[in-house]
């Protein structure tokens, strides 16, 4: 990721744009970022559907996580490109932050009940099953997007913090063992 991310300074500083497999990789990378966490949030909620209803953990309830979270991340990546959520630059970043998260919290759960309304009209049952399968009553599914908005809070902080920060260097603060420390205020001579 730092070769791409170096590259594409190097491109930026050069007038030139990003390359489209440089675009690619970079989109390839926050999808699966996206997923990744969103496929451990789904897990999570199925492993703690599975044991309220006293199953035994299922692998197949698994594999269906991962394969919302695939949806889901794809549909996060559609409503970034459509730029919901953004405001306005001048707003405090937790404001961007919670804005961020509301929206794709909303936007996540509407997926979610058309989702399970297509699953519901598949096998034949009504639709209201499709609310069943969520929360089961309108408190249901308020908690459960409630639950989508708090887990988005960090997401959108990181996310958000490394773009002021620009560059990888939020990540590399994070996720590199051997950094180069991070100034973030330079130092200021105090004259006497």
């Amino acid at each position: 990721m730092q070769d791409v991310a170096n590259t594409a300074a190097q491109a930026a500083e050069a007038g030139g744009k990003k390359s489209l497999k440089e675009r690619a990789v970079s989109e390839l990378e926050r999808y699966a970022v996206i997923s990744a966490y969103l496929w451990i949030l789904f897990a999570l909620f199925g492993l703690h559907k599975q044991l309220l209803q006293g199953h035994a953990f299922s692998g197949w309830q698994q594999g269906f996580a991962l394969v919302n979270a695939l949806v889901f991340g794809k549909v996060i990546l559609i409503g970034e490109a459509l730029e919901l959520g953004k405001g306005k630059a001048s707003h405090p970043l937790a404001w961007v932050v919670l804005r961020k998260s509301l929206i794709f919290a909303i936007l996540l759960i509407a997926f979610h009940i058309l989702e399970e309304a297509i699953r519901a009209w598949f096998e034949g049952k009504p639709l209201s099953d499709a609310v069943t399968g969520i929360g089961g009553s309108l408190a249901g599914i308020m908690a459960v997007a409630a639950i989508f908005f708090v887990v988005l809070i960090p997401f959108y902080a990181f996310q958000e913090t490394a773009r002021v920060l620009g560059g990888d260097a939020l990540w590399n603060l994070f996720f590199r063992p051997h950094s180069i420390p991070i100034r973030l205020v330079e130092d200021q001579a105090v004259e006497p």
